[in-house]
């Protein structure tokens, strides 16, 4: 009898388990209007985060960068970040409003960009990956930006002369986050900056480049934040997770997601489900080997009860790299950086995402609307059959 009471008990607990991973975003991913998608005639859009102001109204931080060939002469290869390619080192990051969280949204002001090559700060150049959240009374906007060191890859004679002057660039990446207590600061331009990064490559556990931040405040009361790295004899990036007493750090590295190439994944938003007692990240795939979800770059969903050992979830298809409208489903080269708006109740109200249509980088000096990316909301319906 006593046997027969813990059989039952284990299979009841394991249903309990089962069931707290029931997330599906094929059920509640509706239509998309395509008259809402945020874009600029003059900029690239990337890498949008949305939050709640304290005036009721939605606000998108967002990555942006102009088209066309880079005429500044500060450095003789700018020809490098023409295009498409200039996020490397003239991304900024701007702020746009909206009544509704679908939008439409409407520039404000760019709250973080370049400095020049005269400065001497870490994040000289690139303001990427913006993932804003709101601990609190405070508001935080994380993000990375890079310098430029001119000894990377200085002798490496398998690289090619454009690609090892890229990494000059690139392969100083790092984690920042300034903070505010209104949204209006950062307009004004009066929020808080620490003077070094948050987060940066160790050289013990990671290499190179620390990017793709996004923080969550865990079961356990400590923030949480998932970021990308080099791993050593690992050919793809990783996610790596840290921890910290508060948002704005010291983050302390605790482990290594995903070194299985089969499991690549890059641009991670993560949250903290209460409802489901587990964490959960959308992300964007990496991988051909269809393990996680079918298609190369399309969206999926991963999932972990402690913060520390992940998995698929249950569900793990977002999205495929396509869009559906009532004129009909549209195919997309890019369906990237996935950021889920929360709701009151702390569950997905809305998935935004960057997109392109054809390959931007091979739109021109002066890409038509289908090589030029932009934003897309998906409201997200609860009651979607």
């Amino acid at each position: 009898m006593r046997n027969l009471k813990f059989i039952i008990a284990f299979f009841l607990m394991h249903c309990v388990v089962s069931a707290q991973d029931d997330l599906d975003f094929q059920k509640l991913i509706g239509q998309v209007d395509s008259s809402e998608f945020f874009s600029s005639p003059d900029y690239y859009t990337w890498c949008s985060s949305v939050v709640k102001g304290e005036d009721a109204k939605y606000y998108m931080f967002y990555s942006r960068w102009l088209h066309g060939n880079r005429i500044e002469t500060d450095d003789p290869m700018n020809y490098i970040f023409n295009g498409f390619s200039g996020w490397c080192k003239y991304s900024e990051i701007a702020l746009a409003v909206a009544d509704k969280i679908d939008g439409p949204y409407k520039y404000v002001t760019t709250v973080l960009k370049s400095k020049g090559p005269n400065s001497s700060d870490w994040d000289k150049f690139t303001f990427h990956n913006p993932q804003v959240r709101k601990f609190k009374n405070t508001y935080y906007l994380y993000y990375i930006s890079n310098s430029y060191d001119p000894t990377l890859f200085e002798n490496d004679t398998k690289k090619t002369k454009d690609w090892a002057h890229w990494l000059k660039y690139n392969c100083t990446q790092k984690i920042g986050v300034i903070k505010a207590n209104r949204i209006s600061d950062f307009i004004k331009g009066k929020y808080i900056k620490p003077k070094d990064p948050l987060m940066q490559p160790d050289n013990v556990k990671t290499f190179e480049v620390a990017t793709n931040p996004t923080v969550t405040q865990g079961h356990d009361g400590r923030y949480y934040m998932m970021f990308k790295s080099r791993k050593p004899n690992v050919g793809n990036m990783t996610f790596w997770m840290a921890v910290s007493d508060k948002p704005d750090g010291k983050f302390t590295i605790m482990s290594d997601v995903f070194t299985n190439a089969d499991m690549a994944c890059e641009d991670p938003c993560m949250w903290f489900d209460k409802k489901r007692k587990r964490y959960y990240a959308a992300v964007k795939y990496y991988s051909n080997s269809k393990k996680l979800v079918p298609q190369f770059g399309a969206l999926a969903l991963i999932t972990s009860e402690d913060g520390v050992n992940w998995q698929g979830a249950k569900n793990p298809l977002i999205s495929m790299r396509e869009l559906k409208t009532k004129d009909g489903n549209i195919e997309l080269s890019h369906l990237e950086r996935p950021f889920v708006y929360m709701d009151e109740k702390g569950q997905p109200a809305a998935l935004f995402a960057a997109a392109t249509i054809k390959e931007p980088s091979k739109g021109g000096e002066h890409p038509t609307s289908e090589y030029n990316s932009f934003v897309v909301c998906f409201k997200l319906n609860e009651n979607k059959k």
